[in-house]
């Protein structure tokens, strides 16, 4: 409604005789798309209009003074500085506002559309300046809008499908839809042509309004607006003139804007974190859901040490008594590579690293349902803001955790892959996707992380973040992470599956290959079950 016709004609009747033989003695911008005249009226008192033609936050409103900062401003339309205003006039049924200046010069404001600008208009109808750029040559022609002057005339455009709400183009916005709401639902011809002239008879004598809701949002009416003043937590301000309507609307609205613009970021930073709280804590319950495997490891390690000389050498399984348990027999897969102590000794290390895993994971998620709880509190206590002033007074008091948490979401954000959390701070990135898989191999994979994949089988690229260059991730971390790759593959539902393991700088792709093709040199494989942390 700010610059809807009736609100820029209101202005235009108001402004008249305040701008009447006023001097131009400044016309400058100091925000994109801001234009600021500063006029001295004939008794010697100083204005400033505020032309903005940005989207949304379009609008032209008169305020006392003169308050132009001292650096990154732009002067504009020097041309005028120092000339009389004749007096303002507005376009029939359209919103082209013109300022008449002494020596034929006119400075004409279309703010609306897109190409809303403010141009410098000679007596021949050429456009000497603009304020943006993309200004035509000729001033263009106003386009008065077309409406029914009879009932007849909306019957007959009712039945050629033109809406209801579109029969009044200057009927815009919060009007076309109090229009609507007075029809009560009815498309009656003349009942709407009766209530339509009413509409516009009342905004002949404004009676300027704001209503405002709880999101602060301050709408702008020039007469009353029933189908708003029905909604819950809506109340309206009056104003004696459409000036100083204006002013307060703009200036709320841009109030609003600058909140959000502070709030907005600050909110997305703390949900953000919740969530990823949320999802972290729902995976870890999930992997501690499923039967811990470290009891059955360390059986199998007993089994071996037990009954050593059962085991054949270069064995890839064993079928050997259950001489510690209830069943008569238990298969062992082993590694053919290693003797049968060595096996044993595998085992042992994977039912350590396996309670390891379980018991950091038990920490981990006391430790996310007390930031849940932090962070549902912090959520609720910014949720109440609802001003600049108390956005920065909350940055401040939170700044040390703020800074984390946005620090955080950004780490977050910026790796897309599944990720896993191994003991002594190792982690395991996957891909989640071949077009994942080629970004996390050649982008974000340092030459000395060690790559993985099932052998053989399609699978998700896996990558473990070891430490440095010269870090050596023990052996029960690199199995950890294999398993890992294993499960994200084919080969999930094999008792064992081979997984290449080779420094990321061994891995290339062919040229032209499709997304996740990859040639690997040397290589080493590992016999792994596929399976989780925590299993």
């Amino acid at each position: 409604m700010l610059t809807n016709y009736f609100t820029l004609r209101a202005l235009v009747r108001e402004w008249n005789p305040i701008f009447e033989g006023a001097l131009l003695l400044d016309a400058y911008s100091q925000h994109k798309g801001s234009l600021i005249l500063v006029l001295e009226d004939v008794k010697g008192q100083l204005h400033s209009v505020n032309l903005s033609l940005r989207s949304p936050l379009r609008h032209v409103f008169r305020y006392d003074g003169s308050n132009r900062s001292r650096r990154n401003v732009v002067d504009q339309f020097p041309r005028l500085r120092r000339r009389r205003l004749g007096h303002l006039s507005i376009a029939s049924a359209d919103r082209f506002v013109t300022w008449h200046f002494e020596d034929g010069l006119d400075l004409v404001m279309i703010p609306f559309g897109a190409r809303a600008n403010a141009l410098l208009v000679g007596p021949d109808e050429r456009v000497l300046d603009a304020f943006r750029a993309g200004a035509p040559e000729i001033v263009p022609e106003p386009s008065p809008a077309r409406m029914p002057a009879t009932a007849a005339q909306v019957s007959q455009l009712l039945q050629a499908g033109t809406p209801a709400g579109r029969l009044w183009p200057v009927l815009s916005g919060p009007l076309r839809d109090e229009l609507l709401f007075r029809m009560g639902g009815t498309e009656d011809p003349t009942h709407l042509f009766e209530t339509a002239s009413r509409l516009l008879d009342a905004l002949e004598t404004p009676a300027p309004r704001l209503y405002e809701d709880e999101d602060g949002w301050p709408t702008l009416a020039l007469t009353q607006l029933h189908h708003l003043e029905k909604k819950e937590g809506v109340h309206a301000i009056v104003f004696d003139s459409v000036d100083e309507a204006v002013r307060v609307c703009a200036r709320r609205r841009l109030a609003r804007n600058r909140f959000e613009g502070s709030f907005k970021p600050l909110l997305q930073a703390i949900r953000a974190r919740h969530a990823q709280a949320e999802r972290s804590l729902e995976r870890v319950e999930q992997e501690l859901s499923r039967p811990s495997r470290a009891d059955q490891y360390e059986h199998q390690g007993h089994l071996l040490m037990a009954q050593l000389h059962l085991v054949e050498a270069g064995a890839e399984a064993v079928l050997l008594p259950d001489l510690l348990g209830d069943g008569p027999t238990v298969r062992i897969s082993l590694d053919p590579t290693l003797t049968a102590v060595e096996n044993a000794q595998r085992f042992y290390e994977k039912a350590k690293a396996t309670r390891a895993s379980r018991e950091a994971a038990e920490d981990r998620v006391a430790g996310l349902r007390a930031q849940m709880q932090s962070l549902d509190a912090l959520l609720a206590e910014a949720k109440s803001l609802s001003d600049v002033s108390e956005v920065v007074a909350f940055q401040k008091q939170h700044s040390d955790l703020l800074s984390t948490l946005q620090r955080g979401t950004s780490e977050q954000d910026s790796i897309p892959y599944r990720r896993f959390e191994l003991p002594e701070g190792y982690e395991v990135w996957v891909g989640r996707s071949a077009k994942q898989n080629d970004e996390l191999t050649l982008r974000d994979a340092r030459p000395f992380d060690l790559w993985m994949h099932a052998r053989g089988v399609p699978g998700s690229h896996t990558v473990l973040r070891v430490k440095g260059r010269k870090d050596v991730p023990p052996t029960f971390v690199v199995e950890r992470a294999a398993s890992i790759a294993a499960w994200f593959s084919k080969a999930r539902t094999s008792s064992l599956a081979p997984v290449i393991v080779t420094e990321r700088k061994y891995v290339r792709k062919p040229r032209k290959a499709p997304a996740g093709t990859v040639h690997v040199e040397r290589e080493k494989v590992l016999l792994v079950e596929p399976g989780l942390p925590g299993q």
